[in-house]
């Protein structure tokens, strides 16, 4: 760390003597000022009795900033007398970073190769540590009441034809007294916005838009009793299910275990009542998920079992949402929290449900914690830095707690179930083999696309899958449809010289989207969009590289399959989920309420439909393109697409019809179609495994990427070439490679070149690296560095 001076520039205080009854009167504050921070003295002229970990607010060349307080000074130190000295402005957050909870983040960031300030900003909620934005006044907010309508007043035949998630939430309204404000009456319950509109529009309960009410995440639910509904049961457990929870119950502490279990095994019950336990002997529990549209299935039986106590804490979430659950986690420790009003009892355990970044929450007297679906990738950061990984920082988190670290999947990452392996594994490795009440796995059937091809079918959608989804609401079922790319078409080509459409900015083939509103015209307007950059431009008239008229869309996303499915299939009810869909708070859930509650017959959307939902009713999972997943240049291509598409089929058959699956594809005899054909993942993962160690590749040897991007693309590969050149000596002697630099797979990305260099070296050693200032010192202004140890993706 640096020291320096805020040196009074406006409105400047004298520091006042400091006095046994009173805080210290000086600070040293660290700052957002520099890629490492650095740490300033402050004056405290109110004499607040602040702390080491203590976050405040002030000023840093007329910015507003929030700091934190490093140490208390009884004393200015000599080079500062006489000098005037900025003071505080106000107590932000007391007792913000304790010293065990900085000490995990020292070491991530020594595992990530970055500075401590920067991991601390990551971790804490957004406007904490750094420099803060001037905010305006906003509107006050819309509050939105929901109240039943009587009996009388309803049409006649309204509640005809009720699934039973609407019966549920007539059922609970009622027991609230008739009327409820319908955020907390939905955190309470976990019924959601989209549930009671259908309700609306069948005239049995009235949606009312009020300019006051309750504060979100308080529970009121107005009326004579004004209780909360009572709480599920815990379900019986299986005797599989009942022999994992007590091998858990009797792990070590800070001991990891893998639960290996099938697509409906009953894993998120096993969570549920291992968190249960630590709720018990007051311990908290963290339960972590890999994408923000697993949050709502997950948070409701949560709520439904514990009450709407329960914490979330994700990117979805706003900024105040975060802020609380973060004050209340540290509320929930043994001592409370200084200088806030915690909204749970002082020392209460808390369970929260959240993403990757739910990881780093101080959670006190930490017992378990979950990470559901631990195999997939978006646990990883790759940007911004620093590049952790939310599986490797719980591990140390488990360690450093003592909590019960368990990994669930159905289709394990190859590195958790090699930890499982040998004389001494590292990771307890437990099973569950079947499915809740002995239901078979769905059988899966290859559809030849070749044979399609060459009996004349042309169309995207085989004859095989269109006879199963045609007769889908004949019977009462549903299906998940998988399309690898969200938009109408992957690109526009030229069909006179082949020339395909680029984003200026990147050098990525430009997506074809399509718009249906009104006044568009039948056809809809059509424009080209950037899935990288976000750049936006309009379909041109002519080629401009040969002037020719005859553009075509090649490939197919989720909206073209949305439209064809609509011209041959009339009355089949669809909808469409993906991430232009799925914006907002509220619109992964929103969707998946919609779909759950029978509005639709086939949900057709991209790789976040494979994700851990569980959707009774769906019967059939078809993957439409699969050989799109496993063509990429990628060491893990093979493991992920047999993972997606493993989870893909676990969708189906979950309820009490049996399922199947469908998968087109033109290459039948492909390894991981094979595999996924027969089941036998534990199979691929020994085969891959051979594979690598035979090769010396991950996980029998390490990598590290270092990125860099600038302005021109001559200057970010001279740069990169420099930097090979100055890093390759020491790299070398710890018996490591420097490979490259060669350009990104993405060589342009929002107008900045990429360049990589790949370092590659063995197993289990440390990155063989100097510090990163002191790699960023030899790089030209302008061109940025970034370290990602061990990526995930080249």
């Amino acid at each position: 760390m640096s020291f320096a001076t805020a040196a009074a520039s406006d409105a400047a205080a004298e520091a006042p003597a400091g006095s046994p009854e009173r805080g210290a009167p000086w600070l040293q504050v660290w700052l957002e000022a520099g890629r490492e921070g650095q740490v300033f003295t402050y004056a405290n002229p109110e004499g607040w009795p602040l702390a080491s970990g203590d976050l405040v607010r002030l000023r840093l060349q007329g910015r507003r900033h929030v700091g934190l307080v490093v140490e208390p000074l009884a004393q200015l130190p000599p080079e500062l007398a006489g000098r005037r000295i900025l003071p505080i402005e106000a107590l932000h957050q007391s007792a913000a970073v304790d010293p065990h909870w900085q000490a995990l983040l020292a070491q991530v960031a020594r595992d990530c190769h970055t500075s401590l300030f920067r991991t601390l900003k990551t971790a804490l909620p957004p406007g904490w540590l750094g420099q803060r934005a001037e905010r305006r006044a906003s509107a006050p907010r819309q509050r939105i009441r929901v109240e039943a309508r009587p009996a009388a007043a309803a049409p006649a035949d309204a509640a005809a034809g009720l699934t039973p998630r609407q019966l549920q939430a007539l059922e609970l309204l009622e027991s609230a007294g008739g009327a409820a404000w319908l955020s907390p009456f939905s955190a309470a319950t976990g019924i959601g916005r989209s549930v009671l509109e259908a309700l609306e529009r069948r005239g049995l309960v009235q949606l009312r838009r009020l300019a006051d009410g309750p504060e979100d995440g308080t529970v009121l639910l107005p009326g004579p009793a004004g209780a909360v509904p009572e709480l599920e049961r815990p379900q019986v457990l299986t005797a599989q299910q009942a022999e994992v929870l007590a091998a858990i119950r009797a792990a070590a502490p800070g001991q990891a275990l893998l639960l290996w279990g099938v697509t409906g095994a009953g894993k998120t019950e096993v969570y549920l009542q291992a968190a249960a336990d630590a709720l018990a002997a007051g311990q908290s529990a963290l339960l972590l998920t890999p994408e923000i549209g697993l949050i709502p299935q997950l948070l409701e039986r949560c709520r439904r079992r514990f009450g709407p106590g329960v914490l979330e804490y994700h990117s979805s979430c706003s900024e105040g949402q975060r802020i609380r659950t973060w004050r209340r986690c540290l509320a929930s420790g043994p001592a409370g929290n200084r200088g806030t009003e915690p909204a749970t009892p002082s020392g209460s355990p808390v369970l929260v449900v959240g993403t990757r970044s739910a990881v780093f929450l101080p959670i006190p007297r930490l017992g378990l914690i979950v990470l559901d679906e631990e195999h997939d990738s978006s646990y990883k950061q790759d940007s911004p830095m620093p590049c952790y990984h939310a599986r490797d920082v719980a591990r140390q988190r488990a360690l450093r707690s003592g909590a019960r670290l368990v990994l669930g999947s159905a289709t394990p990452c190859l590195e958790t179930w090699l930890s499982c392996q040998g004389p001494q594994p590292t990771t307890t490795l437990l099973r569950l083999p079947q499915r809740i009440g002995s239901r078979p796995l769905p059988p899966v059937r290859l559809v030849d696309m070749r044979l399609e091809l060459s009996e004349g079918h042309r169309r995207l959608i085989s004859r095989p899958l269109m006879e199963r989804l045609e007769a889908l609401p004949a019977r009462g079922e549903q299906a998940v449809v998988l399309v690898p790319r969200r938009g109408y078409s992957s690109f526009l080509s030229c069909r006179s010289c082949g020339e395909v459409v680029q984003c200026p900015h990147c050098d990525v083939a430009l997506t074809v989207h399509r718009s249906r509103s009104a006044g568009a015209g039948a056809e809809g307007r059509q424009w080209l969009r950037c899935h990288w950059c976000d750049h936006r431009q309009e379909i041109g008239e002519r080629c401009g590289a040969c002037g020719s008229t005859a553009f075509k869309p090649f490939g197919a996303g989720t909206q073209r399959v949305i439209e064809q499915l609509e011209a041959e299939l009339e009355g089949l009810r669809l909808l469409r989920f993906d991430r232009d869909t799925t914006r907002g708070r509220e619109g992964h859930r929103r969707l998946l309420e919609q779909f759950a509650a029978g509005e639709a017959d086939v949900l057709v959307g991209t790789q976040m439909l494979a994700k851990g939902m569980d959707l009774p009713r769906v019967t059939l999972a078809a993957v439409l393109a699969a050989d799109g997943l496993l063509h990429r240049p990628d060491l893990r291509a093979g493991e992920q697409s047999l993972q997606l598409l493993l989870q893909l089929a676990g969708r189906a058959g979950r309820g009490d019809r049996p399922g199947e699956v469908l998968v087109q594809t033109y290459c039948p005899e492909h390894p991981v179609i094979r595999h996924l054909v027969d089941g036998r993942y534990e199979a691929f993962l020994e085969e891959e495994l051979a594979v690598r160690r035979s090769a010396g590749l991950v996980p029998f040897s390490r990598a590290c990427l270092l990125r860099l991007a600038g302005p021109s693309a001559s200057g970010t590969a001279t740069a990169a070439a420099a930097l090979a050149e100055r890093i390759r000596p020491g790299v070398e002697a710890a018996g490591w490679l420097v490979i490259g630099p060669a350009p990104a797979p993405v060589a342009r990305v929002a107008g900045r070149s990429r360049w990589q260099l790949l370092l590659h070296g063995p197993a289990g050693s440390a990155l063989p690296l100097a510090s990163e200032p002191e790699l960023r010192e030899g790089l030209p202004q302008g061109v940025s560095l970034a370290i990602d140890p061990d990526p995930l993706e080249l």
